[in-house]
């Protein structure tokens, strides 16, 4: 509806919408043609171009491939959970950009405004993209990922870091849990006799005291347990994922490959959605049926929304057993 857009905004911005408000292959398709094949096209001058995707089924869809090859873009999938250090959108923009929006929207948000309205979220987007998407954090994004420059230091230094800091030695883990993080085992285990110390050499009731270490013990009961759920869950799900796996389908086409942009990478994705699609509409006619007109556009439609969470699902399965 053109009351959800404000007047204000920029005429070279596009909009696109979807009635079950996901993103979908044909937004995936759409934005490569309008958005970036636009963008980029004159100033290759004829040269290829690299467009970096994470593995989203929008942006390995057959379409999207075949443009691709058919405009010199060459397309290159991160690797999975890998974004908040190699897309320089997730290192240099959207942390800038989200912090800009929270900080329009909470005065919104301060007037007690229960609901927020689809004009009200473009509004306040406008002034915090203007903010936050800047050439100083675009730069910063492909420089912060190490990819231009190209440096690959950068980022293995970064995880290097990162398992470092995730490590602490005893000398420097804090007695009390004071950060949002969930403490493993021997943290918790010292923090609570940390806490009951400091508890016994207080001025409290008795009573008070008894429910503090009662609490700890309570505490490191669950924690124990839920490690065990945790770990039943994980196998229980390596067990679901081996029934579940297909064989075909675009997450076993593009397994272990990052550069898609070759004919028969296409091929097979061109494939495997034609098996998918066929298999859906199979499924379809046959819990259809002779029911009435309008009962059959409420099955197909509780049929999309089964199906794509049950890829959704299945992409989760086969990402964590690989």
């Amino acid at each position: 509806m053109s009351s959800w857009i404000p007047r204000e905004v920029d005429g070279k911005w596009f909009f696109s919408c979807n009635s079950k408000g996901w993103t979908s292959n044909i937004h995936g398709e759409q934005w490569v043609k309008t958005c970036f094949d636009a963008s980029t096209r004159d100033k290759a001058k004829g040269q290829y171009r690299l467009l970096l995707c994470d593995g989203h089924d929008s942006h390995v869809s057959a379409q999207f491939v075949r443009y691709c090859l058919d405009n010199k873009i060459v397309l290159f999938l991160l690797l999975p959970h890998s974004s908040h250090v190699l897309q320089p959108l997730d290192v240099g923009v959207f942390g800038p950009l989200k912090t800009a929006m929270a900080s329009q929207l909470n005065r919104l948000f301060a007037a007690e405004i229960a609901r927020l309205h689809k004009i009200e979220w473009v509004d306040k987007y406008i002034p915090a993209r203007e903010k936050a998407i800047t050439v100083t954090n675009i730069q910063g994004g492909w420089r912060g990922a190490g990819i231009f420059p190209f440096n690959s230091h950068r980022v293995l230094r970064t995880i290097s870091e990162s398992i470092t800091s995730s490590t602490p030695s005893p000398e420097t883990i804090d007695p009390f849990l004071i950060s949002s993080s969930p403490p493993d085992a021997t943290t918790l285990r010292t923090a609570n006799e940390a806490f009951n110390d400091a508890l016994r050499d207080t001025a409290v009731p008795s009573p008070i005291r008894m429910h503090g270490r009662r609490l700890s013990g309570i505490a490191e009961q669950l924690h124990a347990d839920n490690t065990v759920l945790r770990k039943e869950n994980g196998e229980l799900k390596g067990f679901l994922g081996k029934r579940a796996k297909r064989q075909s389908g675009k997450r076993i086409v593009l397994k272990g490959k990052f550069v898609i942009t070759t004919e028969p990478m296409y091929k097979a994705l061109a494939e495997a959605e034609r098996k998918s699609k066929k298999k859906v509409t199979k499924r379809k006619k046959k819990v259809v049926g002779a029911a009435s007109e309008e009962e059959e556009l409420e099955v197909i439609e509780v049929l999309e929304v089964v199906e794509h969470e049950k890829h959704e699902i299945e992409d989760c399965i086969t990402v964590q057993g690989s």
